[in-house]
């Protein structure tokens, strides 16, 4: 009589901390192109990094709230600041504002206080488990829930401006019209874009 052995079971690898780019409603949300990484094709600095697309955007923002906020009153943040929003919550943002009276104190922890303004560029993060819509969403809902004033999500694909804010109808704008970023300040990110002969595909 043959003896019958079952198969082993594939060892599901463990992904490493540092591919996990926000934690969202507890569910772990990968770095684009992370399992490159983990299969050794890539290292963690090739997919994390931004696009020149993108780091355009985000300086063009940034460089329109510091001209137009004071510095003594006002931070103005990139490089993906850590927002730890519940022990299920744990994002992080292209640009973020506060007033300098939200935060106490700045220690090496991500902040616990919402940001007056969120702005996030584009989306580049694994979709295998949750699409990039539902994850706009959700994200977009759950800073709203933890008190941001306004998001703001550019999208270079579609050339659009998703607006949201508390207890109003989020908007999609078209980013070559005049768009609101924070109290008075606007920008025009269409305009801007062809005054630096972007060339968009």
């Amino acid at each position: 009589m043959e003896a019958i052995i079952a198969a082993p079971k594939k060892r599901e690898r463990r992904v490493p901390a540092s591919l996990i780019k926000e934690v969202l409603d507890g569910q772990p949300i990968y770095y684009k192109g992370y399992r490159s990484v983990m299969y050794g094709h890539k290292n963690l600095e090739e997919i994390m990094g931004a696009s020149s697309l993108q780091s355009l955007i985000i300086n063009f923002i940034q460089k329109i709230l510091i001209k137009n906020l004071d510095d003594f009153n006002y931070l103005i943040l990139t490089g993906e600041p850590g927002l730890h929003l519940s022990h299920r919550n744990n994002f992080s943002g292209d640009i973020v504002l506060y007033h300098i009276g939200q935060i106490e104190k700045f220690t090496k922890r991500y902040f616990d206080v919402p940001p007056l303004l969120q702005v996030e560029v584009d989306v580049e993060i694994d979709t295998e488990n949750i699409s990039q819509n539902l994850y706009v969403t959700r994200k977009t809902q759950r800073l709203l829930e933890f008190g941001v004033k306004k998001v703001i999500w550019v999208f270079t694909a579609t050339q659009s401006v998703w607006v949201a804010e508390p207890e109003q109808d989020w908007r999609i704008i078209n980013w070559n019209k005049e768009i609101q970023l924070f109290e008075d300040i606007s920008m025009n990110l269409g305009d801007y874009l062809a005054k630096m002969n972007v060339e968009l595909e």
